[in-house]
């Protein structure tokens, strides 16, 4: 089978081709600047790039045509909360109108691949508490991220029931990982006990709100769930939230770190990553996906956090 990654070189993207070329299978990879591999290094030799860019519809129209996917997992895009608040337009333009460009092209090429699309749990807004939000509960987004991904879902929606497309639609909550960008909170933290070891400096964190709650998942196992559900047959429901069950707050986070690193820190809350209105607790309940297709998490979170920092050492070495 023929599989195409948009957004193959980031950091979902690369987990989902290492996991797709242990399977076997053919990867094809869309990415907006041949240069940026570091993601792929290790797996480059197995993975076709093809150069795109999602708001140029011709080169994804030619990418399609030319490589003919049995599937296509559409990984790429605008993935930070912070960034849609500061460029609102480019997030609209990149995750929505990217999207439905992927989505014109499929349906001019004559070819109708299983789509996987990505969206987030963000799009419910604020879990006050139970029960969690299911993949029926009707969307509330408080940002313009959550505002462009309940947009994508929405299409994604439409496009699979009016236009034919062979959509399924992942609702992920937070996950993190080896190769995250330094700007999402679990990185964020690895990254600066990296440079304190490093140095021997004074253990002091940067943080925003640490008293936001958050289900963590390990991107690995993120992926497992993207393609097991991309290669659904039966398609009755195709709207999944996918998430660990576990809700930890950020100082959680910090107080595990500080048992992995054996450093205890001192706190520095910093103005500019505290959010107008910070979710206090984004949550979901993931048992469709549970009980269609087995998946669970298998990767403990601590794991997750020992990796991460392993990750920023090497990098800062």
């Amino acid at each position: 089978m023929k599989v195409l990654i948009t957004g193959i070189g980031g950091f979902v993207g690369s987990h989902l081709a290492e996991l797709i070329i242990k399977e076997d299978q053919e990867v094809f990879g869309l990415i907006r600047d041949p240069k940026k591999i570091e993601n792929i290094k290790n797996v480059i030799s197995k993975i076709s790039l093809h150069e795109g860019e999602l708001l140029n519809y011709n080169s994804l129209y030619s990418v399609i045509d030319k490589i003919k996917p049995d599937f296509i997992l559409h990984t790429a895009g605008q993935p930070f909360v912070p960034t849609s608040f500061e460029k609102t337009a480019e997030t609209f333009q990149v995750n929505v109108i990217g999207t439905i460009n992927l989505f014109e092209a499929v349906k001019s090429s004559g070819y109708n691949p299983r789509i996987l699309v990505i969206t987030s749990g963000e799009v419910y807004g604020e879990a006050f508490g139970l029960p969690l939000p299911i993949e029926k509960t009707i969307p509330n987004p408080v940002n313009p991220y959550a505002a462009s991904k309940t947009s994508i879902d929405y299409i994604s929606q439409t496009y699979k029931k009016y236009e034919g497309l062979n959509i399924v639609i992942a609702r992920p909550f937070n996950h993190t990982g080896i190769r995250q960008r330094e700007n999402f909170i679990c990185s964020s933290i690895a990254k600066q006990i990296a440079i304190i070891k490093k140095n021997n400096s004074e253990p002091i964190l940067n943080v925003g709100n640490i008293l936001a709650k958050r289900d963590f998942t390990d991107v690995r196992d993120m992926a497992k769930a993207y393609w097991m559900i991309s290669k659904l047959q039966q398609n009755e429901n195709f709207i999944f939230n996918i998430c660990s069950g576990t809700h930890r707050s950020i100082e959680e986070v910090i107080n595990l770190y500080e048992k992995i690193s054996g450093l205890k820190f001192k706190l520095n809350i910093e103005q500019k990553r505290l959010r107008g209105y910070d979710i206090k607790l984004m949550a979901g309940d993931s048992s469709l996906i549970r009980s269609i297709t087995g998946w669970s998490p298998i990767i403990k979170f601590e794991e997750t956090l020992k990796g991460l920092l392993n990750y920023w050492e090497a990098k800062s070495n």
